[in-house]
């Protein structure tokens, strides 16, 4: 799809065009595809190197003696402490004019850490190694939501940003699928190297190949951090949508991270078996909903604002039911099969709360938003997701067995209801809440 580069409000430039309602200069057609494409490329190794804990679980459970607890910490609430709180400080960093400057030194740290994750020998190591992933995926998708929305207008920021989160979820497809076929003939440890290796190419390119963003009069205003994170807050919907979205979160998280373990555990299974099965499901049905998800998203919200919020209520809450299911099919096929409703409907979420997240924070605060929207979702959602599930499922143990794990996701889902009815009541002053976010 090739996404117009100016509108009716625009004036043209000599370097792109200037948006005279956001006060920002977009580059031209064929640039705004590179950067797309180039950041899109950016999130697929940060998905790949964030999920890839998923898929090596039991290979690293049985090298290096580990229980379900501690393998929840590496991709849970240690990860998510570190990865939540540098986001926001980052984000204000970046949104200095430092985009670029900010996801190319993001992209060489994540990657050297997920190679240290290869090297790790301990589990001390090993954890040590994932908080260093956390740091520099820290200054990740903040900056590049907000570099991508400098670079589209708002009719085509969610269509725009579902093309990024797209190309994630394949990250977290080629993570479940090559990573698992990488276990199974070379090790987990290579599995980490293939992931890093890709990034210093990209973090070169994006810094040598594209400009930093050009607003007019950027630093006329740069409030503090807490005086920022204090305005995004006071508008109701942003609240709303970011404890919504977080809520939810820790059911999803909770299944991106067991699943694979959950899969192998029930049915007898290798890791690659995992990978070309539910990776490949999961990964196709995800990128089914993203793309579906930004393009309604964008049909939808120019009918009526609020369905921005009522579409990720929605998603969610058709999501539990097939969830559910998933979780109590005896048969490995009828499981797989389950996976497609259950990821596209779960999927159809993500494209609008991230646009959302954009116009709610206007031009000023765009990565201090996304930051603080993942700050909450990433703090309550991953980081409570994946452990309270390992904490549950070792606790089950001892009653429950090999159904231990299964209960424990049970209870990580019921969040779903929970976030549904939160983003719903936050529609009530959306509208408003845009007009102030694209006044201030």
């Amino acid at each position: 799809m090739a996404f117009p580069a100016a509108s009716a409000r625009a004036r043209h430039d000599r370097t792109g065009y200037i948006d005279e309602k956001s006060h920002s200069v977009r580059p031209g057609r064929t640039k705004s595809l590179y950067i797309l494409a180039l950041v899109s490329l950016i999130s697929l190794m940060c998905y790949y190197d964030r999920f890839l804990v998923a898929i090596v679980t039991q290979a690293i459970k049985a090298e290096l003696h580990l229980s379900d607890g501690e393998v929840g910490l590496l991709s849970g609430i240690a990860f998510a402490l570190v990865y939540s709180l540098l986001a926001v400080p980052i984000a204000r960093f970046s949104d200095a004019g430092r985009r670029v400057g900010v996801l190319s030194v993001a992209l060489l740290v994540w990657s050297g850490m997920t190679a240290l994750c290869g090297a790790a020998t301990s589990f001390p190591m090993l954890l040590l190694a994932r908080l260093g992933v956390g740091v520099g995926e820290a200054g990740g998708n903040p900056t590049m939501h907000a570099l991508i929305s400098e670079t589209f207008e708002r009719r085509w920021r969610g269509t725009a940003l579902s093309a990024v989160v797209v190309v994630g979820g394949l990250g977290f497809m080629a993570a479940s699928s090559i990573g698992g076929w990488i276990v199974d003939h070379w090790g987990w440890r290579a599995a980490f190297y293939a992931g890093a290796i890709p990034g210093p190419l990209l973090a070169l390119l994006l810094r040598f190949t594209v400009r930093e963003p050009a607003m007019s009069a950027p630093n006329a205003r740069h409030d503090s951090l807490v005086c920022a994170s204090r305005t995004l807050m006071k508008r109701r919907a942003f609240c709303l949508l970011s404890f919504g979205i977080a809520t939810c979160a820790i059911g999803s998280f909770a299944m991106l991270s067991w699943t694979p373990a959950f899969l192998m555990r029930h049915y007898h299974i290798t890791a690659a078996q995992v990978g070309s099965g539910y990776g490949l499901t999961m990964g196709v049905s995800t990128v089914a909903a993203m793309l579906v998800g930004g393009v309604l998203a964008d049909t939808l919200s120019r009918r009526d604002a609020r369905w921005s919020l009522w579409l990720p209520a929605v998603s969610y809450a058709l999501a539990l039911p097939f969830t559910i299911a998933f979780l109590f099919e005896s048969n490995l096929t009828a499981a797989l099969l389950l996976v497609v409703p259950m990821t596209f409907a779960g999927g159809l979420a993500t494209p609008p709360a991230y646009a959302l997240v954009q116009s709610l924070s206007g031009p000023r605060l765009r990565a201090t938003g996304s930051a603080l929207f993942l700050l909450l979702t990433n703090l309550i959602g991953m980081g409570v997701g994946p452990s309270l599930t390992g904490w549950l499922s070792d606790l089950f143990a001892p009653t429950l067995g090999a159904n231990a794990l299964r209960a424990a996701m049970l209870v990580a889902v019921l969040s779903y209801l929970i976030g549904a009815v939160l983003m719903f009541r936050g529609s009530r002053t959306l509208i408003d809440d845009i007009e102030t976010a694209e006044r201030h």
